[in-house]
């Protein structure tokens, strides 16, 4: 048998490629179990991610907006996609890595809890500003005679306790939600009413024509009594819809009262322009209109003349509201101007301390309040903005009558006053505590359910810097805290940081009322430059610049025996 054998330099070329081969699997080894790193940095990278993502839990849990913390979201699942870099020989770029995913983790987390804080605070700010909101147009509601605002008073004093209990984002946006709802609601009562008047004052025209009016007087009072249970704005929304439809119903339906409501609606259409001319404003193209409408109406013979004639007057009529209500807000807005000056001229306040005159109601000058009611009218465009202004302008006067009144009241400071009463009975808050402040007299009265409580004498805005006459509520209490001046250094209103221990906001823009300590007299005169008298020493004083300053111990009681939301009414 023939013996084989293998050839040298085969034998020599296996034995490298299983040399060669066992090289790579060792070094193939060597990389996977390669240097990947402290372990305790990884862990702490681990750590902090769990803290972010303990931060993002927290943060949605309490109701911090999704779009503040998307950025955020994407950037950590970017890290958590990447990974530690090898190396064979060497630990530092791994570690380097760890290092820094930890590091962006935690900037991440600062990042969160920044977004959660800054977030509530804004949320924070805008549900005053809902409430705000909702106290006026709820004001507007109730001096106006609607009966159906108490179920929105109710509302609205539930929401200023849920505001003081209020901790996170989510209570902030549930808070601003309701006020705004209970606000459109409110906003929409008004067409609402117009359109129930509207309805009944159809009705009664079409009874007067000796029509069977019996289901249209059912169904108005079903819409009356729908519109006094409506809460929401879609209460409303829906129930004018159903009104106008049954306005253009009747209107159909009942031919042969229309030439009545045509003859109606032309003496509505009259009486606007009586009152356009009044206000001063031009009514040429009006009165040509009307006559235009009149002499169409006695054409009319059709049910479509009618139709058409009759389209035509709401038209002439819609056109006129507009000038309107700009003559009449103007025409308030310079009779509260007019009452301010000639009031203010004849009432004086002759200061000994610089020699100056005063007009005693300066809160309701340019300084003042009266600037306000400028601007208002200045950027009104709509029906609704000039009724604003009407509304504004007629509150503004309230006050104003009210302080000329009490200036020759002569009730001691710490009795009850009758205007007292009679602003009180206005904004409907009788019951209850009320803080009430009197501007002619420098003086704070507290009352509990109409009954004085306590009696304070005070020092208001100085004639520069005037405090806010109106109906308000207190929305934030701070005890202690310190006021920082907005006005720049070298200016004359500007102050250093200032303690202040027991704080109570009342109007947005800063107006508290607050203790000042660095005061010794208060009551009438401590509004104008004066002597402010400590002990021995007598030091130059003037009013404030626009809060309520207060005895320290006077404040202190006030503010512990007193609740958020309290009503603050100033005259």
């Amino acid at each position: 048998m023939r013996q084989l054998t293998m050839p040298t330099t085969s034998l020599k070329t296996a034995t490298n490629k299983t040399f060669i081969a066992g090289t790579i699997a060792f070094l193939f080894l060597f990389l996977l179990t390669g240097c990947s790193g402290d372990p305790q940095l990884h862990q702490q990278a681990d750590k902090n991610k769990t803290n972010l993502d303990a931060a993002l839990t927290h943060a949605q849990s309490i109701g911090v907006p999704n779009t503040l913390l998307q950025s955020i979201v994407q950037q950590e699942q970017q890290l958590t996609q990447t990974n530690a870099p090898l190396s064979v020989f060497s630990d530092q770029n791994a570690n380097s890595y760890y290092t820094n995913l930890a590091q962006r983790y935690q900037a991440l987390t600062t990042q969160v809890r920044g977004l959660t804080s800054q977030s509530t605070q804004q949320l924070d700010y805008q549900a005053t500003l809902d409430l705000q909101s909702l106290e006026g147009i709820l004001a507007q509601r109730q001096a106006q005679g609607f009966v159906e605002a108490k179920t929105f008073a109710d509302q609205l004093t539930q929401y200023q306790d849920q505001m003081a209990q209020a901790q996170y984002p989510k209570d902030y946006i549930q808070i601003s939600q309701k006020a705004r709802s209970s606000a459109s609601a409110l906003h929409l009562m008004g067409p609402a009413y117009d359109n129930i008047k509207a309805l009944q004052q159809t009705i009664q025209q079409l009874q007067a024509s000796h029509l069977d009016v019996t289901a249209l007087q059912q169904q108005a009072a079903y819409d009356l009594q729908l519109f006094r249970t409506a809460t929401l704005p879609q209460d409303f929304t829906n129930l004018n819809n159903q009104l106008n439809t049954q306005l253009q119903e009747t209107v159909t339906f009942s031919a042969q009262a229309i030439p009545y409501v045509g003859a109606a609606k032309l003496k509505q259409f009259q009486a606007d322009i009586t009152t356009l001319t009044q206000y001063g404003q031009d009514t040429a193209s009006y009165q040509k209109a009307l006559n235009n409408d009149q002499a169409a109406l006695n054409k009319a013979v059709s049910f479509s003349d009618f139709l058409r004639v009759s389209a035509q007057i709401d038209n002439d009529v819609s056109a006129v509201q507009v000038p309107m209500t700009e003559g009449q807000a103007s025409y308030l807005v310079k009779q509260f101007h007019q009452e301010v000056t000639t009031w203010g001229n004849a009432h004086l306040y002759h200061d000994s301390f610089n020699g100056q005159n005063y007009t005693l109601d300066y809160e309701y000058d340019q300084q003042g309040i009266g600037s306000d009611l400028d601007v208002a009218l200045q950027s009104a465009q709509t029906i609704d903005d000039y009724q604003a202004v009407i509304d504004l302008a007629n509150n503004d006067m309230l006050n104003l009558k009210a302080m000329e009144t009490d200036y020759s009241d002569k009730t001691a400071w710490d009795q009850p006053h009758t205007t007292d009463a009679q602003l009180m009975k206005n904004f409907n808050a009788t019951t209850g505590q009320v803080i009430v402040i009197s501007l002619i007299e420098q003086t704070l009265r507290l009352y509990q359910d109409g009954k004085v409580v306590k009696a304070y004498q005070i020092t208001s805005g100085q004639f520069d810097k005037p405090s806010v006459p109106g109906f308000w509520h207190v929305f934030l209490r701070q005890s202690p805290t310190k006021f920082k001046s907005s006005e720049p250094k070298g200016s004359a209103f500007w102050y250093p940081d200032t303690k202040i221990n027991f704080a109570m906001e009342y109007h947005d823009g800063g107006y508290f009322l607050h203790d000042s300590w660095w005061r010794v007299n208060y009551g009438p005169g401590t509004n104008y430059p004066h002597y402010d008298t400590g002990g021995d020493e007598s030091f130059s004083g003037n009013g404030s610049h626009g809060c309520i300053n207060m005895q320290e111990d006077q404040i202190n009681w006030l503010y512990h025996n007193t609740a958020y939301g309290i009503p603050v009414i100033i005259y």
